[in-house]
């Protein structure tokens, strides 16, 4: 390995997290010298099996505006926002249930991504950036420094004894669920949500609304709904169906572990089954493509959490490596960006010679407490997804937090000012505890359902008409 014997920041993981942190770091401050250490090779090859392939609003901001790499989100595809379908009716179609989605783009724009074909254009970009990246190799351990001295990293060549000794001043862990520093310290937490996942991929588009021959239902909407990311909702579960770019098709299954079984869904087979009982029209059009599936996984109790992100001794956690809650609503990329910038932040001010040791803890808290607030959103809620009428209030309600809350911090680049922060916690308390109640009160209203009148077959809840809302995501 032809490394430099010492860099600023050693970035362990070279995974979306880990790419867009060097970016960050480089555009932010580019005398740092920074070292991406990645297991796999690039090219990764396209639509690489990972998770998170929906973007919403607050990471096309941190994308756009943060990484300045809006040319690379332009060849991926435009999102034609969230889309719902609850209430199965008799006989399954489509048209009858009722769909919670937009007629027409809203304002920030959102994109669904090819994670391979992505990471491999943030590997180009990094580089010519001046990032060092070393693929094939792993960082194998981490000796901190004592007091304010570097950091030891051994960093070994995957598969082989080769290995090499750096010293760093920072070191990152974005090794996802690997968990190098939360393995070192020890500091996993786990959560009450219990959930668990399994997901694939086709190499062709598979649209159930194509399908739908009733040209007024068709009309409801100014793009093809295949642009969405889709979610056929049933009670205790939810289906995914997000398209890629290059025409192909990625397909997941998420559900409550009491009321789905991870068994039934852990491998291939048995996925397909499940999505026979629970969802025949997307089983149908996977068993005609068949011959085109690429791959498969299943994940049990894929949330947890962690007792510390970043360390005043120069050390930060990122990505699915710290915390990682649920994938509706797509967060994922969004608390990339926020450990992200909660980093950078620090590591710029530590270079600059300024204390870190106040703003370190106070940035750990706020990242947690964000998870946290986000949790309440999906603990116990899975039970309500069956229930149409319930679950399209609690969408435009979560809408409603999200973009007046989270994504308002982030887009407006708020969440480092401390002394911003500090002006408005009352308010953000006031914010999670109106987010509590309101969770628990949809659970309280699904529990009396059958006090309802019965839905008729067909409604559109076009969220994108609601002023409010358009209001709060143009803002």
């Amino acid at each position: 390995m032809s490394l430099e014997s010492r860099y600023d920041v050693v970035i362990a993981g070279g995974g979306l997290a880990g790419l867009c942190l060097a970016i960050q770091l480089r555009r932010a401050q580019r005398e740092l010298s920074v070292l991406v250490v990645e297991p796999n090779r690039f090219p990764l090859r396209e639509a690489a099996h990972k998770v998170g392939e929906s973007s919403v609003e607050a990471a096309s901001h941190y994308f756009i505006e943060t990484l300045g790499i809006r040319d690379l989100l332009d060849q991926e595809l435009p999102k034609f926002g969230l889309r719902f379908y609850f209430e199965k009716a008799p006989g399954n179609r489509l048209e009858d249930r009722l769909e919670c989605g937009p007629s027409h783009y809203l304002s920030v724009p959102s994109f669904q991504i090819d994670r391979g074909q992505f990471e491999n254009n943030l590997a180009e970009r990094a580089l010519s950036l001046g990032v060092t990246l070393e693929t094939g190799a792993r960082v194998s351990r981490v000796d901190l420094g004592e007091d304010d001295g570097d950091h030891t990293i051994v960093v070994k060549r995957v598969g082989v004894g080769e290995s090499v000794d750096i010293d760093a001043r920072w070191i990152v862990d974005s090794t996802g669920r690997a968990g190098l520093l939360r393995r070192k310290f020890g500091t996993v937490r786990r959560v009450r949500h219990r959930a668990n996942a399994a997901w694939f991929r086709l190499d062709a588009v598979i649209d159930p609304s194509a399908e739908v021959l009733d040209e007024t239902w068709q009309g409801r909407v100014n793009e093809p709904r295949v642009l969405s990311t889709n979610h056929l909702m049933g009670e205790g579960y939810w289906v995914w169906l997000i398209p890629l770019a290059n025409g192909r098709m990625s397909i997941g299954i998420v559900a409550d572990a009491e009321l789905h079984d991870f068994s039934t869904v852990s491998n291939f087979e048995k996925a397909l089954v499940w999505l026979e009982e629970h969802e025949p029209q997307v089983a149908s059009l996977v068993r005609a493509n068949l011959d085109r599936r690429m791959d498969f996984r299943a994940m049990k109790n894929y949330s947890h959490g962690i007792e510390q992100v970043f360390g005043p001794d120069r050390w930060a956690i990122t990505g699915d490596a710290g915390v990682f809650i649920d994938p509706l609503y797509s967060p994922g990329s969004d608390f990339i960006g926020m450990s992200n910038t909660f980093v950078t932040e620090l590591i710029v001010r530590d270079a600059a010679g300024d204390s870190i040791e106040v703003r370190t803890a106070a940035y750990d808290q706020l990242y947690r407490s964000l998870s946290r607030t986000f949790l309440v959103t999906y603990h116990r809620q899975y039970k309500l997804m069956g229930n149409g009428r319930v679950m399209s209030f609690k969408v435009i309600w979560d809408f409603a937090m999200y973009w007046g809350g989270p994504a308002l911090l982030l887009c407006h680049d708020r969440i480092t000012d401390l002394a911003f922060m500090e002006r408005t916690r009352s308010t953000l308390q006031r914010f999670g505890e109106a987010n509590v109640r309101m969770q628990a009160f949809f659970r309280d209203w699904n529990a009396v359902r059958e006090e309802d009148p019965p839905l008729p077959a067909g409604i559109h809840v076009d969220y994108a008409e609601i002023e409010f809302l358009a209001r709060l995501n143009r803002e």
